[in-house]
């Protein structure tokens, strides 16, 4: 939950007032998923009170959530500019360089935050993780193509990086012309051994890749079937083309089932999981990512999010797809969004989901 509790005395009590009301309404917004108004809300408060970091922290929060990175950081620079012990505004910031692929930023944003901080355990285990990563991707060689930066360790490991890398492009193809996006900034993916992955995702043991900014493959060192790198490749590809068009407020069982449901043998696997279980899940409990859950609920969670989307694609095309996710970036609530693109009320579509 995000509290954005206390703020700078405004010009005259009416407008400190008015400030603190839509403060608490965009918080309000912020803990309901609803970015773009939380956005609006902070965005309207500082033109009563620009002397609030919370204020500016509030909009990053909300801003960072509807992928609109440029502005997330400035109000969380702001945020710090005015407030410097403001531990909160540190953290997210960090991360949001470390998204970005600016680990030396992200590093030296958490130990200026740690020197300044009487809360110091998580960020000295995250300062330590990053250090690794960063001794790690010093070392690292890379391939590049027309969308694709590919990096790797070993020498010996070239042959599977430019394997990946033109696999990665053919998948850029083929989704793209589903689709019909075709992202213009360079992807970048990065292969490690089992254990690099492990100790720097900090993932379940089940997780197969990961996209959080970047494409992180466990894959270095080792010999993978043609057909299973494909299908991770592409299932990874399509996160980052998910994330570039609406942002991190993209519900999970959306994001996940696309994923799934796009992979180039489609999703026969998910759906025959569905067989083995009674269990459907509703899907408003699939919002949240599913690197918490157990491998078998997991299996659970991405079949029932394949058949999801793939009745969305049934009902309405890729295209409405698309839309909806351009709807979120925008701000526009999922429910919202949802109801304009899909033409069906998402509690209702949720609710024949479990059928």
């Amino acid at each position: 939950m995000l509290s954005c509790g206390g703020s700078a005395a405004a010009a005259d009590a009416s407008s400190g007032s008015d400030a603190s009301a839509l403060a608490r309404k965009g918080t309000t917004a912020i803990n309901e998923r609803q970015f773009g108004e939380a956005l609006d809300a902070f965005t309207r408060a500082l033109t009563l009170d620009p002397d609030d970091a919370t204020l500016f922290f509030g909009a990053g929060v909300a801003a960072f959530m509807l992928g609109q990175d440029e502005v997330a950081q400035l109000r969380f620079e702001r945020a710090l500019a005015l407030n410097p012990d403001y531990l909160d505004a540190a953290v997210w910031l960090g991360d949001l360089h470390y998204r970005a692929g600016r680990l030396s930023e992200a590093m030296a944003i958490y130990k200026t935050a740690l020197r300044r901080s009487t809360r110091r355990s998580d960020l000295e285990a995250q300062l330590a993780t990053w250090s690794q990563e960063q001794e790690l991707h010093d070392r690292l060689r890379e391939i590049r193509t027309a969308h694709f930066s590919t990096f790797f360790e070993s020498l010996s490991d070239e042959p599977l990086a430019r394997d990946a890398t033109e696999r990665l492009e053919n998948a850029y193809r083929r989704v793209g012309g589903i689709l019909g996006v075709f992202p213009s900034e360079r992807i970048t993916v990065v292969l490690y051994t089992r254990e690099q992955f492990s100790t720097i995702t900090r993932l379940a043991s089940w997780s197969a890749a990961a996209y959080d900014g970047r494409i992180r493959l466990p894959i270095a060192g080792t010999s993978q079937q043609s057909e299973e790198l494909d299908r991770i490749l592409s299932h990874e590809f399509v996160h980052a083309v998910v994330t570039r068009l609406g942002g991190r407020a993209v519900p999970a069982w959306l994001n996940e089932g696309l994923a799934t449901v796009l992979e180039p043998a489609g999703s026969e696997d998910a759906e025959a999981a569905l067989t083995r279980t009674p269990v459907r899940p509703d899907l408003s409990k699939l919002h949240q990512p599913f690197v918490d859950l157990s491998r078998g609920n997991a299996e659970i969670a991405y079949a029932s999010a394949a058949r999801a989307v793939r009745r969305l694609l049934d009902r309405r095309g890729a295209c409405a797809i698309v839309a909806l996710l351009q709807d979120l970036a925008q701000g526009t609530p999922f429910a919202s969004a949802f109801q304009r693109r899909i033409e069906m009320r998402y509690d209702e579509f949720a609710a024949r989901s479990r059928n």
